[in-house]
């Protein structure tokens, strides 16, 4: 992986992508996430020092069964012990879906049904 970028090779994606259709056989093997939901949690975390990150959960929709994947800016704080913790960055019980507060995205859909027939990682 480049410490740069943070990027990894093709041959990189194609062996952990494999490992984990290998694992967890008949699961869900990747998500088509929408712009709009990662330019939104980006919004929320933009201008925070240090390093930003988004964590995702994995979550299923009770009412048909699909597989979903929650994306929710963090705030980084240090614990303490003086260790980084990601804080979820996450609306009041109170808060609309629609209000200003932060956001929990998710238009996701899941591979299968959504996937790329064509692509190596598939």
């Amino acid at each position: 992986m480049s410490e740069q970028n943070k990027r990894i090779s093709l041959a990189t994606a194609k062996t952990w992508t494999a490992e984990f259709r290998t694992r967890q056989s008949g699961q869900t093997k990747a998500f088509l996430i929408p712009i709009q939901d990662l330019e939104g949690v980006l919004n929320e975390i933009k201008g925070q020092t240090g390093e930003p990150c988004a964590r995702a959960y994995m979550g299923i929709d009770p009412s048909n069964g699909e597989q979903k994947l929650i994306l929710i800016g963090t705030t980084q704080e240090k614990d303490r012990d003086g260790n980084v913790v990601y804080r979820d960055m996450l609306p009041s019980e109170e808060e609309s879906d629609e209000g200003p507060g932060p956001g929990i995205y998710d238009f996701t859909r899941p591979c299968p049904p959504y996937c790329d027939p064509n692509s190596p990682l598939n």
